[in-house]
């Protein structure tokens, strides 16, 4: 590697003034239509005119999540009320003898633990 500056001079697009100048004015006069078109609707209500399109479909989307969400919301709390009247427990398999073992931090001894797995088998 080298300390040597690199030489960008080739690159300068403003070298030759009178070529540059050209190009500058070739692509302000292409561009003259479309920038005229876009100056002409620049008022409030002609730019609310090309959003009604997005929004509309926005506002679309918009419901049709909240619908899906209100939906699945109503279901979860509908299964979380049906498990609740079954009990936990029973709803995920566990013995209900063992469920309250449990929940009362009571030991089972070996004899009751044993004969309530049997009885389950």
């Amino acid at each position: 590697m080298t300390e040597d500056r690199i030489d960008f001079s080739p690159l300068d697009p403003t070298e030759d003034a009178e070529r540059f100048e050209d190009i500058v004015a070739s692509i302000s006069q292409a561009a003259a239509p479309a920038l005229a078109a876009r100056g002409a609707r620049a008022s409030v209500v002609g730019q609310l005119g090309l959003w009604w399109r997005p929004l509309l479909a926005a506002a679309a989307i918009t419901g049709i999540v909240s619908v899906g969400a209100l939906l699945h919301y109503q279901a979860s709390t509908t299964r979380i009320a049906e498990l609740e009247e079954v009990g936990i427990a029973e709803a995920i398999g566990v013995p209900s003898q063992i469920a309250d073992w449990v929940w009362s931090d009571e030991a089972p001894t070996t004899a009751e633990l044993l004969f309530t797995l049997e009885e389950e088998s």
